[in-house]
């Protein structure tokens, strides 16, 4: 992934809590607080880079994916 061609309308397989219209920041970038599931008395923290049934994709990109996105792969580059 190039850092500056972050594009969600090219990244459509990329549907994460993070791109959700219900979320909110929690514990940036790792976490996110989701509405919905707080709506329906479910856990409301959840991962960023996760995904549920009541995804509902954001019509702008969220930092928040792709800093978890850099996130992860370092602590992945880290491990090998």
């Amino acid at each position: 992934m190039q850092e500056g061609n972050f594009n969600m309308e090219t990244r459509d397989e990329e549907q994460f809590c993070g791109n959700c219209d219900s979320h909110n920041s929690f514990d940036y970038p790792k976490k996110v607080f989701c509405s919905t599931r707080y709506w329906h008395h479910e856990n409301p923290i959840v991962d960023t880079l996760w995904r549920c049934e009541s995804y509902n994709r954001v019509s702008q990109e969220c930092y928040c994916v792709r800093e978890a996105l850099k996130q992860k792969n370092s602590s992945e580059k880290a491990e090998s």
